[in-house]
């Protein structure tokens, strides 16, 4: 009898944020057979590093992306852009990128801040999605996963911004979906909750309101938990699968039943 082939053998992937969940996400699509190209803002040293643990033949290369800016989009999605060129096309994109910043309320954030969040966490995904969209369209097939936050659901106290750029993302995901709908081209959204990686950990750490909500947060999670990196990874393995052919526009949430 022989050997399947492996779920996301031949697929080309690019990943956007190599962080915590990023770094989850590579790992299992690579372990499936996907090759994959990473993108970050500033950790180059980070990227690399994830590259040098996958299977051998699965890392397709790396670049520095500011997703809020065009230009930097069009020179890694673009046509002969570095992703495309490295992977030989691109048929799956998933964005983990976020924007680390202090809990404060609305009224005490500069709006030169408010602007970043925003960008980093909408405007990015928006024109990522943009970019490759035509190449997807072109192939009659492609698989679109963004994660966001379970804060665009519920809202978080002290993160207003965020937790408003998060919504975008599931009217994005669902405004996209109705243009694509008569295609194998599929986008939904992964929403976790608190994940136990780096970030939440230097959160839970923080003084004042970031350490004080993030710490409810956890506690109130019907599971007595954070997630793991792994769980979220999962669901953005299944939305990204070709047996997803018929979910899109969909928000899935990894909370713990934090939201329902």
């Amino acid at each position: 009898m022989p050997c399947e082939e492996p779920a996301f053998a031949d697929r080309m992937v690019l990943l956007v944020g190599t962080g915590g969940i990023g770094a989850a996400v590579a790992a299992r699509l690579a372990g499936e057979g996907a090759r994959i190209f990473g993108t970050y803002r500033c950790d180059h040293d980070g990227a690399a590093a994830l590259g040098a643990r996958l299977p051998a033949g699965t890392w397709a290369g790396t670049a520095p992306l500011d997703a809020a800016d065009p230009a930097s989009v069009a020179d890694v999605v673009g046509p002969g852009g570095s992703a495309a060129a490295a992977l030989g096309g691109i048929d799956t994109l998933v964005v983990t990128a976020g924007h680390r910043h202090p809990l404060a309320p609305l009224t005490a954030t500069d709006p030169a801040a408010l602007e970043e969040i925003v960008r980093t966490e909408l405007v990015g995904p928006m024109l990522l999605v943009r970019a490759v969209l035509p190449v997807m369209l072109e192939a009659g097939f492609g698989r679109i996963v963004l994660v966001g936050s379970d804060s665009g659901k519920a809202g978080t106290l002290g993160d207003a911004a965020s937790s408003a750029a998060r919504a975008g993302l599931h009217g994005l995901a669902r405004s996209v979906a109705r243009e694509t709908a008569r295609t194998d081209v599929t986008i939904n959204v992964v929403s976790p909750g608190p994940t136990d990686t780096g970030l939440l950990a230097g959160m839970l750490a923080a003084d004042g309101l970031t350490g004080k909500v993030m710490a409810g947060t956890v506690r109130a999670v019907p599971k007595g938990r954070a997630a793991r990196a792994e769980e979220v990874a999962a669901a953005v393995a299944y939305l990204a699968s070709r047996d997803a052919g018929f979910t899109t526009g969909q928000v899935l949430s990894v909370s713990g039943g934090l939201t329902m």
